[in-house]
């Protein structure tokens, strides 16, 4: 029998979850390769800063330079260029790829009529803005698409990793988009006073009126604004107020309706659902993960078939 055979053999005989500690091991190591080279050249390069400053190292103004420059080369290759390499080498890939496919993928799809996952979609400026809660967002980046109908209701869901300005786009928020059966003719914004996004407060649209319930706990909690009052007041029933206070996916929330289409955003500390780097891979966390995600949007959208 040939090496590569027993290596097929050896990978067959190990569960999933053995197979993918085993690839968190391979790029946890390649992480810490790329940490103590980084710290070894920031050293030196302190080292010799200190040295010549001190004029301890004697040196030529030509020497001098060239140390200079491969020393900046370094640490702009240990900063940089490994992480880059790094996040997009194949350790990565296959470890992120098969633990979403044999955790996340088949219990998401599962679950929904028609269901569909895909790790990773792109989103353009365009379409945010339609969704005027994410409108300072000047692009994003979304994994973990799920689509699918539950209760006869389409939706899309997305991890939403959104761009301000030059900024790295970082993890903010679950985005669910889905139809709505209550038919408006303008925009109208449900949001909870703890909810923020781009690191800041949301803030009252300037052509939009403020509206309240007779609820005093629920205006204590979420602020309602509308560009007509009557759409507002339209889809303010006692019954959506009443579920509303008692909602519960994981992070404040903000809701935006416009004519036919509701969304549901979660703002997050966390992306969800992602591979673990420093903790082991455990089968049951992993799949329990899935399940709260999918029982998030059922959540959501038996709250709004039953009261919208």
């Amino acid at each position: 029998m040939s090496a590569t055979q027993d290596d097929n053999s050896t990978k067959d005989s190990l569960s999933t979850e053995e197979q993918l500690n085993d690839l968190r091991k391979k790029y946890v190591a390649a992480d810490n390769v790329w940490k103590i080279a980084s710290v070894v050249v920031l050293f030196l390069a302190l080292v010799y800063v200190v040295l010549i400053f001190m004029k301890l190292l004697d040196i030529s103004f030509y020497v001098d330079a060239i140390v200079a420059v491969v020393l900046l080369a370094l640490m702009f290759f240990c900063i940089y260029l490994l992480p880059h390499f790094l996040k997009t080498s194949s350790k990565q890939k296959e470890y992120f790829a098969k633990y979403k496919e044999a955790y996340l993928k088949t219990t998401l799809e599962n679950a929904f009529k028609d269901g569909e996952y895909s790790d990773y979609e792109k989103v353009s400026a365009r379409d945010l803005t339609k969704i005027t809660v994410l409108k300072k967002a000047k692009g994003a980046v979304a994994n973990d698409c799920i689509r699918g109908q539950y209760k006869k209701i389409p939706f899309s869901r997305y991890d939403l990793a959104l761009r301000y300005g030059k900024k790295k786009a970082s993890s903010e928020c679950v985005l669910i988009i889905t139809e709505l059966k209550t038919k408006i003719k303008s925009e109208v914004q449900i949001v909870e006073n703890s909810f923020k996004i781009g690191g800041i407060e949301y803030e009252q649209p300037e052509t939009f009126c403020k509206i309240l319930s007779k609820d005093e706990k629920f205006d204590e909690k979420f602020e309602v604004f509308a560009q007509d009052q009557d759409d507002g007041e339209k889809l303010l029933k006692d019954k959506l107020i009443n579920k509303l206070k008692k909602l519960d996916v994981g992070g404040p929330v903000a809701i935006f309706c416009d004519k036919n289409e509701m969304c549901l955003i979660i703002k997050k500390k966390k992306d969800p659902m992602e591979a673990p780097i420093h903790t082991p891979v455990k089968e049951k966390k992993a799949l329990k993960e899935a399940e709260k995600e999918v029982e998030n949007i059922k959540t959501w959208i038996e709250l709004i078939d039953d009261c919208l």
